[in-house]
């Protein structure tokens, strides 16, 4: 009984080492979009940005390769058959675009959106790094690194192609309603007793 209560204890601690790693990284990438907000209006980011967005419906990316079936199944492309499960690159971003707004033409604030948080895209590329070597102690894939932003723009890293363009929205994931509205504390709760 006593051998239990250590590991359970031992979990425990790695449970919080795992929330504090994930919170923090959170915080970081909060910091560097607000940095890359801060870096929109600059001249040298308005022309990058004109040679290196990559739109998720249309682009192909620059170093894609097949993603394996551990790694995400996207059942539209396969589903994790012997094939390639679909294409990814975990070397750039893409961006998606509501439909709403690619109807009636693409309007200033979301190219400025686009260009801004293209300045976070070596940040989301050293993360996603990271986090594969960090997950792998645990035998995980890393999760995707994304942002959405108010008026409807996802920039999402590894780059990886959308299914049907245009009808993904983030401002209608509960992720986005949750962090835009109500209280900002957040409670995660993980159950390490092994009940389930």
């Amino acid at each position: 009984l006593q051998h239990f209560a250590h590991a359970r204890a031992d979990k425990e601690y790695e449970v919080k080492l795992i929330l504090e790693h994930i919170e923090e990284e959170t915080l970081k990438f909060r910091d560097e979009i607000e940095r890359a907000y801060g870096e929109r209006c600059n001249t040298e980011t308005l022309s990058q940005c004109s040679k290196s967005n990559f739109n998720a419906c249309s682009s192909v990316f620059p170093n894609q390769q097949c993603m394996k079936a551990d790694e995400l199944v996207i059942g539209e492309c396969g589903g994790g058959g012997g094939n390639c499960n679909a294409l990814w690159d975990k070397t750039t971003s893409a961006v998606r675009i509501p439909s709403a707004h690619l109807a009636r033409g693409l309007d200033p604030e979301i190219i400025e959106t686009a260009c801004y948080t293209l300045l976070a895209d070596d940040y989301m590329r050293t993360k996603y790094e990271n986090d594969e070597i960090f997950w792998e102690a645990y035998k995980v894939h890393p999760s995707l690194t994304y942002f959405g932003a108010h008026n409807g723009l996802f920039r999402i890293l590894p780059a990886l192609g959308q299914v049907e363009c245009g009808n993904y929205d983030p401002r209608k994931r509960p992720w986005f309603v949750a962090a835009s509205s109500g209280p900002k504390d957040v409670i995660i709760v993980l159950d390490v007793s092994g009940s389930m």
